[in-house]
């Protein structure tokens, strides 16, 4: 990359891997196969792209930027495997992609601006998916991973953990990217097809109630849950410990009080 020819975007969190060795490495937990469709979100210049387009059956690159679309044209666009989408990956409809295929792998470096749009749009999809691979600031990672009763709890913690099986694969220094930012990076892997199946009444409740409470974590249950509609009339009849806090649930608590809830309408 000429960093004289093409100057990153700081408006898009443009930061580019340069690492061979963490390319492949990324590659390999990736795992292409001849049958699968891979969507790789911001190609950049195509340092994973390379690696991927080698074995997967199809690989469906999805790039914003104007100039980099040609730069990966120009490099891929012969390769019969390789589609490019010229689009903002939050705007692209991942069950069109999927039409002929039973699942997607999703992969990327996602910027941190864009990482929490970009995973609901992955949990709302998830029918259509196999698993997510995305490298990620490693502080989100640490809570996508959290467990109850810390403080990296949270939203993303419950709807990762409720939607899918997250893992932090392997953490990475600054150095592997241009421009180098400010933050060690993660790369996570979200099984989709492997998750618990939550036997959820009210998927609307649920996360309206997730969202509300964790916005004022520092609240009992019984205070923000005034602030859900379909729930503020009918707390009094609820079998459930409502003077715990948000962090102090597990996922299978936000189950179980969404579906008391629900039973109540």
């Amino acid at each position: 990359m000429n960093d004289f020819v093409f100057r990153p975007k700081q408006s898009l969190g443009q930061n580019f891997l340069v690492d061979e060795n963490i390319g492949r490495k990324i590659a390999e937990v990736i795992d292409p196969k001849p049958e699968e469709t891979i969507v790789e979100i911001g190609p950049g210049y195509g340092a994973l792209t390379k690696h991927l387009i080698e074995r997967a059956g199809r690989l469906v690159a999805v790039e914003i930027d104007r100039y980099l679309c040609g730069e990966l044209r120009r490099s891929f666009g012969r390769d019969g495997h390789f589609e490019l989408i010229e689009d903002d990956f939050l705007r692209v409809n991942l069950q069109d992609l999927a039409a002929h295929d039973d699942s997607l792998k999703i992969a990327g470096n996602i910027p941190y601006q864009i990482t929490s749009p970009v995973l609901f749009k992955l949990f709302e999809a998830r029918e259509h998916l196999s698993q997510a691979i995305f490298m990620i600031q490693k502080e989100v990672a640490e809570r996508i991973v959290a467990r109850p009763r810390t403080k990296a709890y949270g939203i993303l913690s419950v709807f990762s953990q409720f939607y899918s099986i997250p893992e932090i694969v392997f953490n990475v220094s600054g150095n592997v990217f241009r421009p180098r930012p400010n933050v060690a990076s993660s790369l996570v892997r979200w099984r989709f097809a492997d998750s618990k199946n939550h036997d959820l009444g009210d998927p609307r409740l649920f996360t309206a109630i997730v969202r509300t409470t964790f916005n004022q974590r520092r609240k009992m249950l019984r205070n923000s849950l005034q602030r859900v509609p379909e729930a503020c009339d009918r707390l009094h009849h609820l079998n459930f410990d409502l003077r715990q806090r948000p962090e102090e649930l597990t996922v299978a608590d936000f189950v179980q009080l969404t579906n008391l809830i629900a039973a109540q309408m």
